[in-house]
């Protein structure tokens, strides 16, 4: 009698060896890598874009605030209290004056820590006693204010320009952005 032994049949299936697992790992690994790098990158951007609109936020609603005010107002002198009212030609002055509409002196000026400041309800103003109204991170560096039809008498109804330049710096690490807005405002008195 002849014992024949086969072997028995072997299944195609097979396993994966340590040396696929190793190059997938690392494939795997590369994906993850460029993926976080890609969202952090993205997270990064989103809290620059955020910190710039709360800066450009803070520096539209100083400069609304002052147009309202000075719309207002009445009794408008360029370059603060003491100074002539009109200052439409020429270089302006980075202090304007006026009584605001709770009769109270108010004044808006450019600071030496390159700021936009107010004063209201004193007759002397400078950088010490002002009330600094723009965020740090915003870095004035040239408020000039224009004034015409103030007192002359000549029909003009009394109007005020005023230009602020600067730049907006929303953290240390980010490239500053420059910016020059112009804004007017015309007196409206309210009439009851």
């Amino acid at each position: 009698m002849k014992y024949s032994h086969t072997a028995p049949e072997r299944s195609q299936a097979r396993g994966f060896t340590l040396l696929e697992l190793i190059v997938s790992i690392g494939l795997f690994t590369i994906v993850v890598t460029i993926a976080m790098t890609a969202y952090l990158s993205l997270i990064a951007l989103d809290r620059k874009a955020r910190a710039t609109n709360d800066l450009v936020t803070n520096l539209s609603f100083t400069i609304e605030n002052m147009s309202r005010n000075i719309r207002t107002g009445t009794g408008y002198v360029c370059g603060g209290f003491g100074s002539g009212p009109n200052c439409w030609g020429g270089t302006g002055s980075n202090k304007f004056s006026f009584v605001d509409v709770q009769n109270q002196q108010t004044t808006y000026l450019f600071t030496a820590a390159g700021a936009v400041a107010s004063c209201v309800g004193t007759s002397i103003c400078n950088d010490i006693s002002a009330t600094t109204l723009t965020d740090p991170r915003i870095r004035i560096t040239n408020l000039r204010f224009y004034t015409q039809g103030v007192g002359t008498g000549d029909g003009l109804q009394p109007r005020v320009l005023f230009t602020i330049s600067g730049t907006i710096t929303p953290d240390a690490r980010a490239t500053p952005v420059t910016f020059t807005i112009e804004s007017s405002a015309t007196q409206r008195l309210i009439e009851l």
